[in-house]
């Protein structure tokens, strides 16, 4: 079907709520009960690794329209807080392994801003970088951690969320597939990491900040050197061919956030990336437990590549079409696409 791109150009309201010194005071989050308590890849290669997937498809961005209704650059109040919109997620080991490694089995805790939870089990773990938990099958949720621990099953459903006030579907809410240790405070265990250099665009000119942002981290690739992010940890080193990941996630009430990152290592030879699940919005931790999409930008090209999110069916090339268009609205320009069939 022929479809035609509409561009916005008249909305320039922004809110970028973190990862950037360019930012005076940043985002604050509350803790505990505050929560119920040009060519960004810089190469086209993508991640060979665990990130790979099959059958890529390429569109022309430039001329469709989403197929799932006009997309449009959502209005909303400031959010004073933005930890307490979006889940937050933990990783628990069920005991200590051989040589005092995390259990094979575990779990990832999604905690909701509503203060519900939800358990979605680990089902292997493997030690190094590009290891940690395997979520053998992350689309199934359990009211009881102890369910993932050799206890009775206590299943419950899935998270859902309010139709996008941007219009358009982005996809299900959905859990990673996989963490790497790394990705979390310590191995097997703890709040999953944020990404410090990431940004959240929620409407408008977030381009700007975003396009700053982006001119420093290809300055930085393959430099080898140790970087400290914008709040003062670190190191952080950036490979020659660094990925720019992003993440669609949604608030409670129906607002979709895009957030935008390097995939950063933490050590000199790039063996321990950090990737689609720190895509968070809170500094404190927390990281994306829970996704509508994720993929990565090629210069001006989208795409669904994640090995960690795009296993989820709901995601299509329709869908991906809509993530294009609200790219767009926002001022991040895109003009094609590349579809990854889910895994």
């Amino acid at each position: 079907m022929d479809r035609s791109w509409r561009r916005r150009t008249g909305m320039v309201d922004v809110r970028i709520w973190f990862g950037l010194a360019l930012l005076s005071g940043g985002l604050r989050c509350g803790s505990g009960s505050g929560h119920a308590a040009n060519d960004a890849a810089i190469t086209n290669g993508g991640n060979s690794a665990s990130d790979g997937a099959v059958g890529p498809v390429a569109t022309d961005a430039g001329g469709s329209l989403d197929a799932n209704g006009t997309v449009k650059c959502p209005a909303h109040a400031t959010v004073s807080d933005p930890c307490k919109t979006l889940s937050l997620g933990t990783v628990s080991a069920c005991g200590v392994g051989d040589g005092g490694q995390p259990s094979q089995t575990g779990y990832l805790e999604i905690l909701a801003p509503d203060g519900s939870k939800r358990y979605t089990c680990a089902t292997a773990w493997t030690s190094g970088g590009s290891g940690g938990y395997t979520f053998g099958q992350p689309d199934q949720f359990m009211s009881d951690p102890q369910s993932c621990c050799g206890g009775s099953p206590t299943p419950v459903a899935g998270p859902t969320a309010p139709p996008p006030t941007s219009g358009g579907f982005f996809g299900a809410p959905h859990p990673p597939n996989h963490i790497k240790p790394q990705e979390s405070v310590q191995p097997g265990s703890g709040l999953l990491r944020q990404n410090p250099f990431a940004v959240a665009v929620s409407d408008g000119g977030g381009a700007a900040l975003f396009s700053s942002a982006l001119a420093m981290w290809q300055k930085w690739a393959g430099d080898g050197v140790a970087h400290s992010a914008p709040d003062g940890s670190g190191p952080y080193y950036f490979p020659a061919g660094v990925l720019i990941n992003f993440a669609i996630l949604e608030t409670s009430d129906g607002l979709p956030i895009v957030v935008i990152g390097p995939e950063v290592s933490l050590a000199a030879d790039g063996s321990t990336p950090i990737g689609h699940p720190s895509l968070g919005v809170c500094p404190g931790g927390g990281g994306a437990p829970l996704a509508l999409m994720a993929g990565e930008i090629h210069g001006t090209t989208l795409t669904n590549h994640s090995g960690r999110f795009d296993y989820d069916k709901s995601i299509t090339s329709a869908t991906l079409d809509d993530a294009a268009a609200l790219f767009n609205c926002l001022g991040i320009s895109i003009t094609a696409t590349t579809y990854y069939a889910p895994k």
